[in-house]
């Protein structure tokens, strides 16, 4: 083998280790991305239903971020990079109490030691009346709307403790006890979510608070919105029909920003 063969095989094999450690490396960065980092910064959710409408519709796409109340270390209770405490306004996304299978969307409209009631179509939260006039929505007819809140719409599914034995009563023996009512203090780390399309939701007036530990981030961008049926989740037949879909894309929605409204 002459010196040019000799250096030629030197390069290659130069190179290989070369290769092989930026291959290393290019497959660490992605692990850490995708692996560790992704599920503790971003994650994208699906709008399911009408309760958040006109703030989410059905179809939209959000992203959440997670960090945003904190991460808890793995094995233990200590949360790190807490940077923003659950607030009112908060639009969140959630495990519910009584269907821990499922993610759901709402707005955080009190969080622990407040007291909230609602009197017709008007929030009160430690007293004061909100204005939420300007995202919340109300109907006339509702299969949800049973009333003013308390007690809980579905006693059942409240928690077995002090705090919630006056709201399991049936809402004749709750006005009986409570004539002038009796406004629903929030748990210590719990919220109290609603959402913004108020007599189409199921929130924590029908089930209850949301302990803190369920939350998984706040809903801060639509990144799409497709406008379909829930429930046809047909695709078309041959590619040619598919310039038949783009009408139902949102163009306007997309890149809108979910705004807290405390």
């Amino acid at each position: 083998m002459n010196d040019n063969e000799t250096q030629l095989s030197k390069w290659q094999k130069f190179r290989k280790t070369l290769v092989w450690e930026y291959s290393q490396v290019i497959v660490v960065a992605l692990i850490l991305v995708f692996g560790f980092i992704r599920p503790f910064v971003v994650e994208a959710f699906k709008i399911p239903s009408g309760s958040m409408k006109d703030t989410l519709l059905v179809g939209d796409r959000i992203l959440v971020c997670k960090f945003i109340y904190g991460i808890t270390i793995p094995g233990t209770d200590i949360k790190v990079l807490d940077f923003h405490k659950p607030a009112r306004g908060d639009v969140f996304v959630f495990i519910p109490p009584h269907d821990r299978e499922r993610n759901f969307i709402k707005r955080i409209v009190a969080v622990e030691g407040d007291t909230i009631e609602t009197r017709g179509n008007t929030l009160y939260v430690n007293g004061e009346a909100v204005d939420d006039s300007h995202y919340a929505k109300h109907m006339h007819f509702s299969h949800f709307k049973t009333g003013d809140f308390p007690p809980f719409r579905n006693p059942e599914y409240l928690p077995d403790t002090e705090a919630f034995f006056d709201y399991t009563l049936t809402a004749s023996q709750f006005r009986r006890k409570f004539p002038e009512g009796k406004p629903f203090t929030v748990p210590k780390g719990k919220v109290f979510a609603m959402g913004d399309n108020r007599d189409q939701s199921s929130d924590s007036r029908s089930w209850g608070p949301v302990d803190v530990s369920d939350i998984k981030g706040q809903a801060f961008m639509v990144y799409w919105s497709f406008a379909v049926d829930p429930a046809d989740d047909a695709r078309p037949a041959k590619i040619w029909e598919v310039w038949k879909l783009v009408g139902n894309v949102r163009f306007s929605r997309i890149g809108k920003l979910i705004h807290a409204n405390p």
